[in-house]
């Protein structure tokens, strides 16, 4: 039998147990159990300090509530004072408080959240804070508005910098919004450098190797609706690390072996520098080939001697560029190796021929083919590319990429939906010893081209009034932003896309200044103004078998 007394010191125990579980039930953030998926991205809901204050003291607290739990390491890394001054973070909740301390008098500040905050479900914030007040009885009224073009999931941010080096310390960071628009507001009526970058490592800064862009002259800040509006396009860095020679040997008495720092895109026989150290003359290199693209073999033009010392280095004006084709850095330090006298025997042949199957279908109407040898050649092979039906030859462009592989591209753009035959005759190479082609014969690569007639063709101008561009280039990006045509303009500015499938595409121009091809968006330290883009880009919808004819395209003032 219970007794009545054990009876209430149970039921007391149970009760005191269901409200601890209650209690501990409570205090624990879990998400609720049914539903649509949280999807909402986090966003600031308010702030004590006005936008646009006045008087701010030197010490002042911000207080930021969000409108929901977010990540704090996040918020650590996305948000950032300019001009600099020190910062304290304090959590209370989805109230964040920031202390900041030591401001100069009369002068406006800037405090930046950058979109690249999540909440605890992982949604990232689609709009940047910013906030801008001053310590005086005024702010800078002038502003700069823009827009970064990216193929980067990265925060983007925008980098305005005063011209006058006076005020460089005063550096605005100023975010980008997800679409990469921002707007530099309450600066200085000044003359500013304006660049921008992709945040990789989240620190809010520029740090060297990340993509950017800088605009292709400085840029007045104006007031209201005469403020300048400015596209900034990102590129990979255009000025790379150091590339030097790790080392170097002799193999033969007629072939150096080489390893490098890092890959080049191509190797030329006017990259390097050849000593006899002995006699202190210069030695001419023959032929130059890539075995990898950090491993390069170099054939001097006249013999080595095992009890002769050589120096090689790398030509101070020497054209290196990484495999991406932005430029290097050359570093000129020499290596010293001792000769050989082992007689070179390296056998002639075909290590590979691109495209490497027999029948390739859906080729472009520019194609490529490319043959790599073992060996530096002398005399090149005979290569021909005909329509299978009528059998002539047209006419091709021979390239090289380095003394062992050659590519040969037509010169015109050939017809869709037709068959081609690649011919190359292996047994008329040469190599710089004289040596014939172990391999012989005729190799043959049928290409079927692609049938444009489920796409349509582009016709259209680029306008300059501005730049003096002596070459235009157009790009068609879809709509994932991926750049999938390029066209060069001829001298009048009229530009030609011969071919893109069915689809809504953004034509944009630059400005190719230096004739490479390839835009160059600059480089922030050391500055470098970039290449000039397009005012805006023109979207146009392409239909199959249909040409859009009279799109133009105007370079950015």
């Amino acid at each position: 039998m219970v007794t009545v007394h054990r009876a209430r010191c149970v039921a007391r125990t149970v009760a005191i147990a269901v409200a601890a579980l209650i209690e501990w039930s409570c205090a624990v953030v879990l998400p609720p159990s049914g539903g649509p998926e949280d999807r909402t991205p986090p966003r600031v809901e308010s702030c004590n300090l006005p936008n646009g204050a006045l008087g701010v003291g030197r010490s002042v607290a911000v207080e930021i509530v969000f409108s929901e739990y977010v990540e704090r390491s996040d918020v650590a890394r996305s948000i950032f004072v300019t001009p600099r001054v020190p910062m304290q973070l304090d959590w209370s909740g989805r109230r964040l408080t920031v202390v900041l301390d030591s401001l100069r008098d009369s002068t406006t500040y800037r405090l930046s959240i950058a979109a690249a905050y999540r909440d605890l479900r992982g949604n990232r914030a689609s709009e940047p804070l910013s906030l801008v007040f001053s310590t005086g009885d005024h702010l800078d009224s002038c502003r700069i508005v823009g827009t970064i073009v990216a193929s980067t999931a990265q925060p983007l941010f925008a980098l305005v910098i005063p011209r006058d080096t006076e005020h460089q310390p005063l550096r605005y960071v100023v975010p980008a919004t997800a679409d990469g628009s921002f707007i530099a507001d309450a600066l200085p009526c000044d003359s500013f450098i304006v660049a921008a970058f992709a945040d990789v490592n989240g620190n809010g800064e520029y740090d060297r190797g990340e993509w950017c862009g800088v605009a292709s002259k400085a840029v007045a800040a104006g007031v209201g609706t005469s403020s300048p509006s400015l596209r900034l396009w990102l590129s990979p860095p255009q000025v790379g690390t150091p590339v030097s020679i790790l080392d170097a040997r002799a193999v033969s008495s007629q072939r150096i072996r080489v390893r490098l720092s890092q890959p080049l895109q191509r190797v030329a026989r006017v990259q390097w520098r050849l000593t006899d150290s002995s006699e202190r003359k210069t030695i001419g290199i023959a032929a130059v080939l890539a075995r990898e693209s950090d491993r390069i073999e170099l054939v001097p033009s006249e013999q080595l001697a095992a009890s002769r010392r050589y120096v090689l280095s790398l030509a101070p004006d020497a054209d290196l560029r990484d495999t991406t084709g932005a430029r290097l850095i050359t570093d000129t330090t020499a290596v010293t190796f001792d000769g050989a006298d082992a007689a070179d025997n390296m056998r002639l042949g075909v290590v590979t021929i691109i495209p490497q199957r027999d029948t390739t279908r859906d080729v472009g109407l520019l194609p490529s083919l490319h043959v790599i040898w073992s060996d530096a050649l002398d005399r090149l092979p005979t290569i021909a590319l005909a329509e299978s039906r009528r059998g002539i030859a047209l006419p091709l462009a021979i390239e090289r990429y380095d003394d062992a592989h050659i590519v040969a591209r037509p010169l015109d753009s050939l017809n869709p939906a037709t068959q081609y035959v690649w011919r190359v005759q292996l047994d008329s190479a040469r190599s710089w010893r004289g040596v014939p082609s172990s391999d012989t014969g005729i190799v043959f690569r049928t290409i079927v081209t692609l049938d444009t007639r489920n796409g349509g063709s582009i016709r259209g101008v680029v306008e300059d009034s501005c730049c003096g561009c002596r070459h235009r280039v157009v790009v068609a990006r879809n709509g994932r932003g991926e750049i999938v045509a390029t066209a060069l303009a001829d001298s009048t500015g009229r530009f030609a896309i011969p071919y893109l499938p069915e689809g809504s595409y953004r034509l944009d121009a630059f400005c190719d200044t230096d004739g490479n091809g390839r835009f160059d968006g600059g480089c922030i330290e050391p500055l470098r103004f970039g290449e000039p883009v397009a005012l805006e880009p023109v979207t146009v919808s392409v239909k199959a078998r249909w040409e859009t004819d009279g799109v133009t395209i105007r370079l950015q003032r």
